[in-house]
């Protein structure tokens, strides 16, 4: 997991956490199942999902060679696009 991941998660009420974990549990079974992004997010690929009664997305990577998955950054969609692509510049 990304440092930035990692604190955002921690935060998290225990209800949304346990959602988050749930997902992240779902992507490492199959993780090619998100909408690969284009332009400066191409290698980010990024699945939606509903928890606390709202949509939230987590954005992720994989790095085939380490053949992990890295988790870049987790939100709503409300600049969720933006703040992705300012923290990988």
């Amino acid at each position: 997991m990304a440092p930035r991941f990692n604190r955002v998660a921690k935060k998290l009420e225990p209800a949304l956490k346990q959602a988050l974990d749930r997902e992240i549990l779902r992507l490492a079974d199959n993780p090619y199942k998100g909408d690969r992004k284009k332009g400066v997010l191409r290698d980010v690929l990024v699945e939606k999902f509903e928890a606390a009664n709202d949509q939230w997305l987590v954005a992720y990577r994989i790095l085939e060679k380490e053949q992990v998955i890295q988790l870049l950054h987790f939100g709503q969609h409300e600049n969720f696009y933006r703040d992705l692509a300012k923290y990988l510049k």
